[in-house]
């Protein structure tokens, strides 16, 4: 609006910033509430959920416009992903997977920013795989990884969340003299691609498949009849079914899930061979 009788410059200014902070804290509650919302519906699918995490400006983005051809936003900008962005990717052999992509990570975070980060920090707290991209070809590669993990440990610690399988992939290895990759910070879980080239990806996605199948088992659920059909429909986009039999009683169903299928559907389930 206009300034006030005897009011200055500066506190019309102060008034004026004073009320594009509190619709900025506004429009942040709303997309928190929003990804909360479409969070849950993912979770109650029974998809896994897989966070695309790490330090700013090592290819995240890049990553996922690859693995999933999508059309994301892909620039050397701190915090230009702010909104997380997530993706399906279809598994050559263990079903759907879910790709979200996050905010990049700094050191010292400044706490009047950790709000604006909540929707996408809760995204990787709560996913069921945490990919960890590092740019291999940064001589700072081991501080950034080191700044990643004391975040993530904050975030858990934060939130009282247990702390979530992680694979470390070691991005732009195209700009990196092969001999030199073994010499990156050592750790068990590690895969080395370029989101650019492609090189490496059917590693990483064979990687991925491998840990998301390790969680799961075979059981067998049997649901009613006349529910059957859309329970089926529902576990072959989340799981591997292994057979499906019809009796006048219900229909029961042999799939490889995992834990979070098995829970969502444990009123299902019956002993391997029973009734």
């Amino acid at each position: 609006g206009t300034r006030g009788p005897g009011e200055s410059k500066l506190e019309t200014d102060r008034r004026h910033i004073k009320r594009r902070i509190a619709y900025l804290e506004e429009a942040l509650r709303e997309m928190d509430e929003t990804r909360s919302i479409q969070r849950s519906a993912r979770r109650s699918s029974g998809i896994p959920q897989i966070a695309i995490a790490g330090y700013t400006n090592v290819g995240k983005s890049t990553l996922l416009n690859h693995l999933t051809h999508a059309n994301i936003l892909s620039e050397d900008k701190l915090f230009a992903t702010l909104d997380p962005t997530t993706r399906r990717l279809k598994l050559p052999t263990a079903g759907e997977v879910v790709l979200t992509d996050t905010v990049g990570f700094i050191q010292h975070l400044p706490h009047h920013l950790v709000e604006a980060f909540k929707s996408t920090l809760d995204e990787v707290v709560l996913a069921d795989l945490i990919l960890i991209i590092l740019d291999a070809s940064n001589p700072e590669v081991d501080h950034q990884l080191s700044v990643t993990e004391q975040i993530l440990s904050a975030l858990y610690a934060k939130r009282k969340a247990e702390p979530r399988p992680m694979l470390y992939v070691f991005n732009k290895c195209d700009r990196v003299e092969k001999k030199m990759l073994p010499l990156l910070t050592p750790r068990a879980d590690t895969v080395y691609i370029s989101a650019v080239t492609g090189e490496g990806i059917d590693t990483l996605i064979a990687r991925i498949e491998k840990a998301v199948s390790e969680c799961k088992k075979e059981v067998v659920f049997k649901f009613p009849n006349a529910f059957g059909g859309g329970y089926l429909n529902r576990l072959y986009k989340t799981s591997t079914v292994v057979s499906c039999d019809y009796a006048s009683d219900g229909m029961l169903i042999r799939v490889i899930a995992d834990e979070k299928i098995r829970s969502m559907y444990k009123e299902f389930l019956v002993e391997k061979g029973g009734n």
